[in-house]
């Protein structure tokens, strides 16, 4: 019986394997799901691309081992390439998917600065964005902290928490200065301004701290992972980090919770709205958007504010969620295989 769809998935080049890069519990879960669909997916890299013919690898369960063989071109591609230093180097194969009317979705890493500014463009998202500016002087750092006691700098080129730094005006003379590692005091701005203007070689931009809500004495965060899916933008899955550290992230201490241990605090029907309204404005601007995932908070009043949106999610820790995951890009991969005339448009 032949299959239905084929759905190729771009990882990165592994020089020392020779092999690829990429999430392999992710890529083994597709292709589970997809072959009880009578689908199937292969993985590939940039080097592995030929005029007529892909070279890739798919996995062999009964040998436990990733097999290399040559495919035709899939009918969509799921793009998981993982490096953001590097990206030009999957210009090419973008450009060869356009040439063949191969439908694909998230292009790029997102930067945070570029998320920020173009989500800024919906009014209907403005009350749920915290005030951020790109730090380009040190006048810049100075009229933000007159607006703002306490203020996040994070690099726009980072996820996961790298590289964000938490400064707070406990007084005049007395600012705490907290990164994922470290705390110390400083007596003014100017001095903090001294010690953070080597860090500024790359783009950072700061953002208000918003006073979270909290559960068992520790801010928490909501992790929501979206898809695209029938014409709107749906809600895969809630999870919650939890952690008394300037971030959530659990590579930094976050702890997990269940979304029942707050579901009774944030109003699901307006983070909904919420969502279909980001991932509809990021796909005017960076091309059709079909996953993403957010970094969101509750304020004490109950208020919703998005933190970030990453178009790479990482892995859930909640098999639910993950399994969900599976099967939401399931089906959007086949909505973009059945409708490729109409990607092309796009």
């Amino acid at each position: 019986m032949p299959h239905e769809m084929l759905v190729g998935i771009l990882a990165g080049d592994n020089d020392r394997s020779g092999s690829f890069y990429g999430n392999i519990s992710l890529f083994k879960a597709i292709q589970r799901h997809l072959a009880e669909q009578n689908s199937s997916s292969f993985v590939f890299t940039p080097s592995g691309m030929k005029e007529k013919s892909i070279v890739g690898y798919i996995y062999e369960p009964n040998e436990n081992r990733w097999l290399k063989k040559k495919f035709l071109y899939p009918d969509v591609v799921y793009n998981r390439y993982p490096f953001r230093d590097t990206v030009q180097k999957t210009d090419f194969v973008f450009r060869s998917l356009n040439k063949k009317n191969i439908p694909y979705f998230n292009r790029h890493f997102f930067n945070k600065w570029d998320v920020i500014t173009c989500l800024q463009k919906n009014k209907h998202l403005l009350p749920v964005i915290p005030e951020s500016q790109l730090v380009t002087s040190k006048q810049d750092f100075y009229t933000f902290f007159e607006k703002y006691p306490s203020v996040y700098l994070k690099p726009v080129g980072q996820s996961q928490g790298k590289g964000i730094i938490k400064i707070t005006a406990e007084s005049k003379h007395n600012y705490i200065i907290k990164t994922v590692n470290s705390i110390k005091n400083e007596s003014s701005l100017e001095n903090i301004w001294k010690e953070i203007k080597h860090i500024l070689n790359e783009p950072y931009m700061m953002q208000q701290e918003i006073v979270s809500d909290q559960i068992n004495s520790q801010k928490y965060d909501l992790r929501i992972l979206v898809h695209y899916s029938q014409n709107k933008y749906v809600i895969s899955g809630i999870g919650v980090r939890a952690s008394k550290n300037i971030t959530t992230h659990v590579v930094h201490g976050g702890s997990i919770l269940p979304f029942s241990f707050v579901k009774n605090r944030v109003d699901t029907k307006k983070m909904e709205t919420i969502c279909h309204e980001i991932g509809s404005t990021l796909s005017q601007c960076f091309q059709f958007i079909g996953e993403f995932s957010i970094d969101a908070g509750i304020d004490t009043k109950g208020n919703i504010f998005i933190y970030e949106v990453n178009s790479k999610p990482m892995v859930f820790d909640e098999k639910d969620i993950f399994q969900n995951g599976i099967v939401q890009l399931s089906k959007l991969f086949h909505h973009l295989a059945k409708n490729r005339i109409d990607f092309k448009k796009t």
